[in-house]
């Protein structure tokens, strides 16, 4: 939590800054999924498929962790022990896309409707921790890469979270 809200004070005050640099993705992915996993004692298998993305990026590794740290946290901490998590990146043009999907609680479309805004929580997250800071935190990190965010979900279905940035040269 606290990191959370350290990271957003400095989103705030402009103090976090969009530093690109070379980034073996496919290497990174693999090291979120298994920090992910350890965190959450393997509460979920995380299934994750890399499709046609090429070993290079451009990206703020430490944005792309806050992103995909939180996407993955959030579907495992809303599943069912053992329900499998997946984790698809792909390369459409120039834009890596990532998507998170779990078959979960699911969110509301209220809810819905208040996701990215700071410390709003599902009416229906239960005992279930949490700050409501992380799809917030998320929406930021994702904005300073120039890409988006966009999510889908039904009560007792899941969520399906499709994040779209711009990491590759035309010709990477």
């Amino acid at each position: 939590m606290m990191e959370e809200i350290l990271v957003l004070s400095r989103l705030d005050a402009g103090k976090l800054e969009f530093q690109p640099t070379s980034l073996d993705l496919n290497g990174f992915c693999r090291r979120v999924v298994d920090e992910v996993s350890s965190a959450t004692n393997r509460r979920c298998p995380i299934d994750l498929s890399l499709n046609s993305v090429p070993r290079e990026a451009q990206a703020d590794e430490r944005l792309l962790g806050h992103i995909f740290t939180n996407l993955l946290s959030n579907a495992v901490k809303y599943s069912e022990p053992g329900a499998i998590v997946h984790f698809m990146l792909d390369r459409k043009g120039s834009d890596a896309v990532g998507t998170i999907r779990d078959r979960g609680v699911g969110i509301s479309e209220q809810d819905q409707q208040k996701l990215f805004t700071a410390f709003h929580r599902g009416a229906n997250v239960g005992t279930r921790p949490g700050t409501g800071l992380g799809l917030m935190l998320v929406k930021r990190c994702a904005d300073l890469h120039g890409g988006k965010v966009r999510l889908t979900s039904d009560v007792g279905e899941g969520t399906t979270v499709v994040v779209t940035l711009p990491l590759f040269t035309k010709d990477s």
